[in-house]
């Protein structure tokens, strides 16, 4: 097939008027999320990441990592697999300080994910959430939330799109679409390489963490167990998005619906409570992990809590296989948490056991 010029793809948005911006964007997702579907997925944390920038170089030959990587590059190179980051990942990329060291992280990311990310944390709640309250409406045929959580790279902290330019409204939109299709497949490399880390915002995690701590500890009278926990944390972190929720629920009224699905109806609040929670998966997890910190009153989080918990996140909620730290396999293995039973999600920790996990994918 001979590849499209970019005029090529201005002509195709030119003839496409009614095709809005939104619909373009959803569209791309969407055949995306389906391709990302069916392959097996594979998360890495950052520090899996550098073992494997290392082998990749050689650097530093381990006979362990060498194989690990020589097994993912070729479960990806045949369509078996894929690696998809999220921007925590890009986040901690770019807090690398050797330059060198940064754009081979890079090179080998752009080899193992295929250029796909997670949409940004914000964006996948409001998706689950959406999910989530159209499905207990009685909607039916919904695309899971599954097959609408995946982008490119170039959009791996949100989508940005042309605006205020001096053309007309429909030359601005065909000029929107065509520069969306244009960075689609931009490599992280190149985005790397056109960021200058120094000038990126910045946030301190560690006061982040300690102003949690803070918190936590005038509210401790009022944690009696680990699910008073978790109800709190999961619904501190829903209030958040209490606007987008106030408009998923007129959209919902306006369709004709205007009742939970009789599938939940005959169940008990707290019941009703667990299910929705569920549902709405990037949270449900957070919260377990802040609760399960919370709970365990002589632990006080991190910085490092914070980066950790975003990646479980976005490995158990999405992918079939997590590479971590062995203290965060930990603490998502606890039983209270219940993680294992609602996400299939296989967590590991070593070398040994990775290779052993993706050699089950062929078992």
């Amino acid at each position: 097939m001979t590849e499209k010029t970019l005029t090529d793809i201005y002509d195709i948005h030119r003839s496409q008027p009614d095709v809005s911006l939104e619909r373009h964007v959803r569209k791309r997702r969407l055949e995306l999320g389906v391709e990302v579907s069916s392959k097996c997925r594979i998360y890495l944390d950052l520090r899996f990441w550098i073992l494997l920038r290392e082998a990749y170089i050689e650097k530093q030959i381990n006979k362990s990592t060498e194989i690990l990587l020589n097994r993912l590059i070729a479960l990806v190179e045949s369509g078996r697999a894929i690696c998809p980051i999220s921007e925590s990942v890009f986040v901690e990329l770019l807090k690398q300080d050797d330059p060198t060291s940064r754009i081979a992280t890079a090179k080998l990311i752009d080899t193992l994910s295929c250029g796909v990310t997670l949409i940004v944390h914000p964006d996948r709640v409001r998706q689950e959430l959406c999910n989530a309250l159209y499905e207990r409406a009685g909607a039916e045929n919904l695309i899971p939330a599954e097959q609408l959580v995946w982008t490119k790279l170039s959009s791996i902290l949100g989508d940005v799109h042309p605006s205020g330019t001096p053309f007309g409204a429909a030359e601005e939109l065909v000029i929107q679409k065509a520069f969306y299709d244009h960075m689609w497949d931009v490599s992280l490399i190149e985005i790397v390489k056109s960021i200058n880390p120094a000038r990126m915002p910045t946030k301190d995690w560690e006061a982040t963490a300690k102003r949690l701590n803070e918190g936590n500890k005038q509210h401790e009278k009022e944690i009696t167990n680990y699910r008073t926990a978790y109800r709190f944390e999961f619904e501190g972190c829903l209030s958040l998005f209490r606007r987008e929720m106030l408009v998923l629920f007129k959209e919902i009224e306006a369709t004709g619906f205007h009742s939970i699905n009789k599938r939940y109806s005959h169940l008990s609040e707290s019941a009703r409570f667990a299910a929705f929670s569920r549902s709405v998966r990037t949270l449900h997890i957070g919260a377990s992990c802040h609760a399960a910190i919370r709970w365990d009153k002589k632990r006080m989080l991190t910085g490092n809590d914070l980066f950790d918990f975003h990646h479980a996140e976005a490995a158990l909620g999405y992918c079939d296989i997590f590479l971590t730290e062995g203290p965060l396999k930990t603490l998502l293995s606890q039983n209270h948490l219940e993680l294992k039973g609602n996400f299939p999600c296989k967590i590991v920790s070593s070398v040994t056991e990775a290779v052993e996990a993706i050699d089950a994918i062929d078992g």
